[in-house]
Formats: C-alpha cells, structure tokens, sequence
C-alpha cells in the first residue's frame, strides 16, 4: 500500500493544470529552464469491490529543460516539433512527436478489501512510447501508444483526447478552465492483469474471469488559477466510464473510476 501513496494517477489526467499543458507545447529547443513545485492532493476512487478511495498527499512538480520535461506524473522528450514558441500564434498550428514515459497507478493490494483477499497484488508500472499532439486555436488533440516497460501487464494502450483551454473562464481575470474527452483503447494483457480472476485465485461468488481488450471513455475538468507572479492554485478531476469487459468482472462494483487532485504550485 505504501509505494501506491507515492505515486499519481491511472493514466495522466489530460493538461492536468495549464502549465503541464505549456510544458507539452514547449519550445524544443530554446534551452530555457522552468521548475513549478507544490504540494498537492490527490484521490484515487477505483471501482474494486469493497475499496475505498485513497486520499494522499503528493509532491506535484513541473520541470521542462530544453527538449525534456516532466510533468506530473509523466517524464517526456521532444523528439520533433514544427514550431518553437510555448503555444501556437494566432492562427498557426503546433504538431510535435515525443517519447514519454508516464506512471500507472492501476491496481490493488489484496489486503484493500475483502472482496480482494486471496487475489494476489496487482502492481503499478511504468508505461512507455510515443505521443503526437496537434494544437491550435481551436484546441489540442494527442495520440498516445505506451507499452507495459517493467513486465507487469504486458499489454499497450493507445489514448486519443481533445481537450480546450478557456482563458479568464467566466470573466475571472486569470483563472483558466480546460475541459476535455476522450477514449483509451486497452489490450486484453493489460485489461486481464488489473481486472481478470486466475483459475487459483477463484472463490465462491468470484469464478475465474479472463476479459479481453476494452475501450474506455473519458471525460476531464482542469483548472488553474494564478495568485500572483510565483504563486498558482490548480485542481483536475477526470471521469473514466468502463467498458463491459472491467464492468463484467467479479471483482467490479461499478462502471466508473474517478482521479482528482488538487492543490499549489510556486514557480521558481
């Protein structure tokens, strides 16, 4: 249970504060540094039988250096990109290819209910690959393709979102607002890992269950709102509705899972 505390979120929330969005629409070859560190909170309300939200504090941090960056929860390098400017002029478009690298914080201990005793743990990894962004005045899109890179799963999943920032949101000076949608494609190796029931671990009320791949949909709010020149307050929530194969499962009492985190950011 102790090293989930030290992690984020089941796949990134989408631009989860405005400067996470900048840091992936950053130049790629300016050289100029940006470092944002602040605490936060963070919920995790998974849709296992019988577990409760997890509530934790997190160290949220933003650091982009050149062609690198890492934003939350998600370490990047900006392979390709046609513009160098942080966000698109007026009028233009940004396309960009990076390598990423992002946290996984699906799964459980089988200590977390008792709907899960006699499951073994199912643990967190790391997911790596590729995403291409295009963004304009009419938004972003990104393409997402990562691959389990610590052997856990073993499976891919490939993320298409959209998402639209909203500057001085509702006429408040400084306070922007990005929505966003989308859906995440998961293959049977990962959706069997998290969600799946081996032949041994099978109980009366639980029979073995072996899901195939799942298309997922989703849907974000993010915010931030800056105090002043160092100082900016930050909250994402993100909704995930789950396809039949997660909802199907023994060990499922819902066809949802929410992420929320919340919280400050100085910038040094």
């Amino acid at each position: 249970m102790a090293n989930k505390k030290l992690v984020l979120l089941s796949a990134l929330l989408f631009c989860t504060i405005a400067s996470a969005e900048d840091a992936n629409t950053s130049s790629t070859a300016d050289g100029n540094m940006t470092l944002l560190l602040g605490p936060s909170v963070v919920v995790l309300d998974k849709p296992y039988k019988g577990k409760d939200a997890e509530v934790f504090p997190y160290p949220a941090a933003i650091f982009i250096y050149d062609r690198f960056y890492f934003a939350i929860d998600t370490a990047g390098y900006r392979l390709l990109a046609n513009q160098r400017t942080a966000a698109p002029a007026p009028g233009t478009t940004l396309l960009y290819l990076d390598a990423i690298a992002k946290w996984r914080s699906d799964g459980y201990d089988s200590s977390d209910s008792d709907a899960l005793r006699g499951m073994h743990d199912r643990h967190g990894t790391v997911d790596a690959g590729g995403e291409f962004g295009v963004a304009g005045d009419w938004g972003s899109v990104t393409t997402s393709l990562v691959t389990d890179a610590l052997d856990q799963h073993d499976g891919q999943e490939v993320r298409i979102t959209y998402g639209k920032r909203f500057s001085d949101a509702f006429n408040v000076k400084d306070l922007k607002l990005t929505p966003s949608v989308g859906l995440a494609w998961q293959s049977n190796n990962l959706v069997n890992y998290y969600y799946g029931v081996r032949p041994g671990e099978a109980r009366p009320g639980r029979p073995a269950y072996r899901p195939g791949e799942a298309v997922n949909w989703l849907a974000g709010l993010d915010g931030t709102y800056q105090l002043n020149d160092k100082w900016a307050l930050f909250a994402g929530i993100t909704i995930f509705w789950l396809d039949d194969e997660i909802r199907n499962s023994p060990i499922v009492s819902r066809d949802y899972a929410v992420s929320f985190i919340g919280g400050a950011m100085y910038k040094f």
